[in-house]
């Protein structure tokens, strides 16, 4: 896993709360934000050699360090969303290293469901932030998270990565 992994605010409060971290603390060595037009985009920091900032390697081996709070794109993974309007479409990374190597597996559609709900919350509420309230993308980014990261005090599912684990069965 490398760079150019979205997150969603989301993704990044379970992050926080597996680390026992306050977001912020995640922002640039974990997190970067990407200024594109009129809207920021988070997304995990890669690392000089193309790697993503929580691969750590252990006994030879290269492991998430944050694996039951890992992003919704890396739960995902090797099946690549197409679009919540056509929540059907998806596509496999040829380039994954398992893919066409043992069973032919169904991709988890509970799960695919799942992140396009979490995107469609985030980017709607980040079009309200910049378009209709003003705030400035980086802002409108933090106060989103913000938000998210109150509400997940109160220990809704999807903060619980053993509902996450839930969402795979057919």
């Amino acid at each position: 896993s490398g760079p150019n992994v979205a997150l969603t605010a989301y993704d990044i409060c379970r992050i926080a709360k597996y680390m026992g971290v306050d977001w912020r603390e995640l922002r640039g060595k974990y997190i970067i934000a990407i200024i594109a037009d009129l809207t920021a985009i988070p997304a995990l920091r890669g690392m000089g050699d193309g790697k993503c900032a929580f691969l750590k390697w252990e006994n030879g081996k290269p492991t998430c360090s944050i694996y039951p709070a890992r992003p919704l794109r890396c739960r995902l993974y090797p099946f690549i969303p197409a679009s919540p309007s056509n929540p059907d479409k998806i596509y496999v990374d040829p380039y994954c290293p398992g893919v066409g190597i043992g069973e032919e597996v169904e991709p988890p559609w509970k799960l695919l469901e799942h992140y396009y709900e979490e995107a469609k919350k985030h980017y709607k509420k980040m079009y309200e932030l910049v378009f209709e309230q003003g705030y400035e993308p980086l802002q409108a980014l933090e106060k989103l998270i913000d938000e998210v990261c109150k509400e997940a005090e109160d220990s809704p599912d999807w903060i619980k990565p053993e509902y996450l684990d839930s969402l795979y069965s057919k």
